[in-house]
């Protein structure tokens, strides 16, 4: 097919580790360890910044209302789940 050495004396082709980096994440937002939304986020945000968008999202509001939130628990890179 117009090569002239063998496929078992070809190079594997190389990583480009760049190219594997995610500027933004997408993250999960659970109220009562359910899924309500979901955000997307910069990669290397804080907790409590992870935690102020989630609360700011308009489902979320939606079912946390005017409940009481009793515990934020932020996994980074994966999801907010905020307790009522």
């Amino acid at each position: 097919l117009g090569h002239d050495t063998a496929i078992i004396d070809e190079t594997w082709p190389s990583v480009d580790e760049a190219a594997l980096v995610q500027d933004t994440i997408e993250m999960v937002i659970q109220v009562n360890g359910k899924l309500r939304g979901k955000m997307s986020i910069s990669a290397n945000a804080e907790k409590s910044e992870c935690e102020a968008l989630a609360l700011e999202n308009d489902q979320v509001r939606k079912f946390v209302g005017e409940s009481a939130i009793r515990k934020v628990i932020v996994v980074p890179s994966k999801l907010v789940n905020i307790v009522i």
